[in-house]
């Protein structure tokens, strides 16, 4: 394939799709990048032209993957030890309140996304008995990368049914969910539990999300998953304002664009597209060491108890 038909190709996915697409002068743009590719005589050397044009699009979130990285993204299990990939932890606070950290999953690797998803339903199974009062889902370090099997593994504190939608720039809404252990975007099934899923004993838990500055995209949509769900209520600071859905779009080398294509919406079809604002607005403390010292958790914790 020649230089000027890849980035033809690159040019033809983004202006068809990219939600951002009627704020480029595209015609502008072509004759640019037409100028560039006289003296460009490899596909490699069109990475940068693909950059750019991104970043024409001031979506702030669409990504190019080179073809190299992309292999890397897809192959986690054998580059990664099962610590790294497992980027949550969980326990009981209090003996009564459970308590799951999640931080960002950024892996497009099957057997990585099956292990997170698995063991992040197992977490929540083993910290769960009858005297938990409720739970907080800490997402104040999750900056993002793969949010189905985020869905997946926190899918018991969930309950089953549409958690949110994607909006395009046709306004088209496709749902995301939640179900027996699946989740996936309307009818389509992306990451399943490959066990019994878990539920809870309380199906009805009052839960708490804290989310911060650093609660980022794929992050946000957990956040939007839990907004105007019953017994739920939000904590912390606003969001970083990535509430945009990136479309993956693989190209004819083996590199693919992430491509800003939706913005999100709630359960209830509440729009964001910006920041997520708490319920509760706390500043996150500089330096705390005990997750007791944290006000944050101590402020979700007291609304957990009023509650009952």
């Amino acid at each position: 394939m020649t230089p000027q038909k890849y980035m033809d190709e690159v040019l033809d996915i983004i202006e068809k799709n990219s939600i951002r697409r009627d704020s480029v002068n595209f015609k502008h743009l072509k004759g640019l990048i037409n100028e560039k590719l006289k003296t460009i005589d490899s596909i490699e050397a069109c990475y940068p032209l693909i950059e750019y044009t991104l970043t024409e699009l001031k979506d702030h979130h669409s990504i190019f993957m080179p073809k190299a990285q992309k292999a890397k993204w897809e192959s986690t299990s054998k580059t990664k030890t099962i610590n790294e990939l497992i980027t949550f932890s969980g326990k009981t606070l209090n003996n009564n309140i459970g308590y799951i950290s999640m931080k960002g999953f950024n892996s497009g690797d099957s057997i990585s996304i099956q292990t997170y998803a698995d063991s992040l339903q197992s977490t929540i199974k083993s910290i769960d008995h009858k005297n938990i009062k409720g739970w907080i889902l800490d997402l104040r370090k999750n900056t993002g990368g793969n949010c189905w099997p985020m869905l997946a593994g926190v899918g018991p504190l969930l309950n089953e049914g549409i958690c949110g939608y994607f909006i395009d720039r046709k306004h088209k809404k496709s749902s995301w969910f939640y179900k027996n252990g699946e989740t996936g975007m309307d009818s389509t099934i992306i990451t399943k539990i490959s066990k019994t899923p878990y539920k809870l004993i309380n199906e009805t838990p009052c839960i708490a999300v804290l989310t911060s500055s650093k609660t980022c995209s794929s992050g946000e949509v957990v956040t939007v998953a839990f907004r105007n769900k019953k017994n739920t209520k939000s904590f912390g600071e606003p969001t970083a304002g990535l509430t945009t859905g990136n479309t993956q779009f693989d190209l004819s080398d083996g590199s693919a664009i992430f491509l800003t294509t939706s913005i999100y919406a709630d359960r209830k079809g509440v729009v964001f597209g910006g920041k997520i604002n708490p319920d509760e607005l706390l500043t996150e403390p500089s330096v705390f060491t005990e997750l007791h010292e944290d006000p944050v958790i101590k402020r979700a914790t007291e609304w957990i108890y009023e509650k009952h």
